[in-house]
């Protein structure tokens, strides 16, 4: 247990750091809308202002693909489950933290396991409560906010997707696998 204890805590965010979500919601968007966008369209944090569509209009896009989709969303690299594990190999104690509706948990559960993600913690945040709240040493995520409060020895590291390319952040990678390079 002792092993476990002295580890570096590395948590990963879930949407669009494990699972590339924004694929799937950009198509279920634009079946909807009869519209032609895609991921990389979306430059900003704030969705409803890029496409100008309701805060709503966005969280029941996220909520339908994770109730009636949730397959067909692609992790972001292929043999992602292998990478975590490979992580968690070289030492680290893995939490996925993930802000989300509770509607979504079994779901979620679910992809992580079709996918072979192995974590030791699995965080789910249903409220506003900022995830520097939680335990880790090492956070990676793709939502800058979530990287206000950060405070030394604390790292993060920014999943570089285009709506943070704006963001001025020292420590970015494209892969998760990238990780081990920068740690």
């Amino acid at each position: 247990m002792h092993a476990l204890t002295s580890r570096k805590k590395l948590a990963i965010d879930l949407d669009s750091v494990l699972a590339d979500t924004m694929v799937i919601w950009a198509e279920e968007y634009n079946k909807r809308n009869n519209s032609n966008i895609t991921k990389d369209n979306i430059i900003s944090w704030d969705i409803s202002k890029i496409l100008d569509i309701s805060i709503t209009e966005v969280s029941d896009i996220f909520s339908y693909i994770w109730d009636k989709r949730w397959l067909d969303i692609p992790s972001t690299e292929s043999s992602i489950g292998n990478i975590v594990t490979s992580l968690h190999d070289k030492g680290f104690r893995i939490s996925i933290l993930t802000k989300r509706y509770r509607s979504s948990v079994t779901n979620v559960i679910k992809w992580l396991d079709f996918h072979k993600i192995h974590c030791d913690d699995l965080l789910f945040v249903y409220d506003d409560t900022p995830k520097t709240e939680y335990p880790f040493d090492i956070l990676v995520d793709d939502a800058p906010i979530n990287f206000n409060h950060l405070v030394h020895p604390r790292v993060g590291v920014l999943f570089n997707q285009p709506w943070n390319k704006n963001f001025s952040w020292p420590v970015r990678i494209d892969t998760l696998s990238e990780v081990l390079d920068i740690i």
